[in-house]
């Protein structure tokens, strides 16, 4: 019988584990991620992400939810929300949103479903149609 140990993946938040993360819209933004259990072809698994201050993500439509834990900073959606660290927070299958770290943050993140993503200028937030 496997023990344990073969089954167990440990991350921490060491910079220099981390790749950058190469996704529509965050060309040229300073955010990194390491892979936990991420899944590229389904669009589910966990991952850690480190954003510098002031880079923001891509706008996005969840296809399927999104759960995130702020580990530290502060992170702010499009529609004036500001997270900060200790906050847990689900965002719905059909969600869409883009966000910007006004101090950088770091992040867990649990995603259960592939993401339809979009370029800034390309995309209306539902809050303002």
């Amino acid at each position: 019988m496997p023990k344990l140990a073969d089954y167990r993946t440990v991350a921490t938040f060491d910079p220099s584990t981390f790749t950058p993360m190469n996704m529509l819209g965050l060309e040229g933004q300073d955010v990194l991620w390491k892979n936990v259990s991420f899944n590229e072809v389904t669009g589910q698994g966990s991952y850690l992400m480190i954003m510098a201050p002031g880079t923001k993500c891509n706008p996005h439509r969840h296809n399927g939810d999104e759960e995130f834990f702020i580990v530290e900073g502060n992170l702010r959606d499009d529609d004036g929300h500001l997270y900060s660290a200790g906050d847990f927070v689900s965002l719905a299958c059909g969600s869409e949103h883009f966000s910007v770290s006004p101090s950088g943050c770091k992040l867990v993140v649990t995603q259960r479903g592939p993401e339809t993503n979009f370029r800034h200028g390309e995309w209306t937030p539902p809050h303002e149609s």
